[in-house]
């Protein structure tokens, strides 16, 4: 970057971590007078996602300056537990999946932030947005972006929305799912259609640590899930299954915003893309086989309070109002106006309706919050093993199948607490 360049910056300092240097400073021109410093770590692709709303937001407060540090996404939890020990950490990590909540309040390196928050300030984002960013009775930051998954439909193939799963028919829907620990996130709606949740809720909609998907309904949907197996959801790790969605040889594609680029551009061996509400469409799942309207998880990608910034203080007054700027309509429409993220604030979604990709997605959107607790590590695979082995006719009595996987799954929380 040259010099001009970093001049327009104004207070920001950018700073990047690398495979090989831990940070690398990129000096920037900054006001005589003392500032106070934020610290905030992002992976890459969250920095080139916020970067100018966290200037625009430094230029309009003289009293701060802020420090982007990048960190890659796939270690940077360990990197916060080594770091806020020693008051090396940030004091907002950015673009954290919320489902990392849990797991860091009980490495003690979030602070939370309750008292910072209006009493209506839940109203601000759409339901179970704040709350995916609650653990064990207070939040812990502020939600920016969503996502959750949708039932496709190839319209040239499938003419008329699906109302029941028992209008589809062997072979004519697509998952992806690992042949060992299959994919519990891209299942759940099925499961949820048999109302077997992976986890309790307590009286205030919050998950709790207890098991929700054993007993009857959880055996009935591992019943159901043997007799559809492969010939229903196709075979595991699928390479082909973008070149089937878009040529028609599977009808319905459950998936994510993340695949409708290739969706839209084709794809090598493959027709051409196809178009939103003309040749393909994003519904919602249909109902189970006995009516109960199925649930998605929601992912939120958002912003966290760390426990001990630089120096071991957070600089909490300032981090609170880059957090809150960060969540308002504003920027967030922002966010998605520039990069196509689905707002989590309401008012931000509702102008952002004007994509049909993003009416689409929030339009099919049932969704809970996926969990943030720290035995989601653990819970991912004992629960994707069985169900994989079931999808894929290994388990002779599904049932008993998937009763020692909840056991198993409740025993290894319990080891956690």
């Amino acid at each position: 970057m040259c010099e001009g360049s970093k001049m327009k910056l104004g207070k920001i300092a950018a700073v990047i971590a690398s495979a090989a240097l831990l940070t690398t400073t990129l000096t920037v021109a900054s006001p005589a007078s003392a500032v106070q410093n934020l610290v905030v770590w992002a992976d890459k692709g969250t920095i080139d996602t916020i970067k100018t709303r966290v200037q625009a937001w430094d230029t309009a407060n003289a009293d701060y300056t802020v420090s982007l540090v990048q960190k890659d996404f796939s270690t940077v939890r360990d990197a916060l537990k080594v770091a806020v020990p020693k008051g090396q950490g940030p004091d907002i990590l950015a673009g954290a999946a919320h489902d990392w909540v849990g797991n860091l309040v009980k490495a003690n390196v979030l602070l939370p932030i309750d008292a910072q928050l209006p009493a209506n300030f839940k109203d601000d984002f759409i339901p179970g947005a704040l709350q995916a960013m609650k653990y064990n009775g207070h939040y812990y930051g502020v939600p920016g972006w969503t996502e959750n998954i949708a039932f496709l439909r190839n319209m040239k193939v499938a003419k008329t929305k699906v109302t029941s799963i028992n209008q589809v028919k062997n072979g004519e829907i697509g998952i992806n799912y690992s042949a060992t620990t299959s994919d519990p996130y891209h299942f759940y709606p099925f499961q949820t259609m048999f109302d077997a949740p992976v986890f309790t809720m307590d009286s205030g909609g919050d998950w709790t640590e207890t098991v929700g998907m054993g007993g009857t309904k959880g055996a009935n949907f591992a019943k159901w899930l043997k007799t559809k197996g492969t010939a229903f959801f196709g075979k595991p790790a699928d390479a082909k299954i973008l070149c089937n969605f878009l040529n028609g040889k599977i009808k319905y594609w459950v998936t994510g915003a993340w695949n409708i680029n290739a969706i839209e551009s084709g794809a090598s061996g493959c027709k051409k893309g196809l178009v939103i509400n003309s040749t393909y469409s994003i519904d919602p799942f249909p109902k189970g086989p006995t009516g109960i309207t199925p649930k998605q998880f929601l992912g939120i990608r958002g912003y966290l309070m760390v426990a001990s910034g630089p120096n071991n203080t957070t600089n909490v007054a300032g981090a609170t109002l880059l957090m809150r700027y960060m969540s308002s309509e504003a920027t967030q429409f922002s966010l998605y106006d520039n990069f196509n993220k689905t707002p989590a604030n309401k008012a931000a979604l509702n102008r952002a309706k004007d994509n049909p990709v993003i009416k689409g997605f929030a339009d099919a959107a049932n969704t809970v919050p996926m969990p943030n607790s720290p035995a989601m590590d653990a819970a991912w695979v004992i629960w994707g093993k069985a169900q994989t082995r079931i999808i894929q006719g290994k388990e002779s009595k599904p049932d008993v199948a998937w009763s020692t996987m909840t056991k198993a799954l409740q025993t290894a929380i319990n080891k956690l607490n």
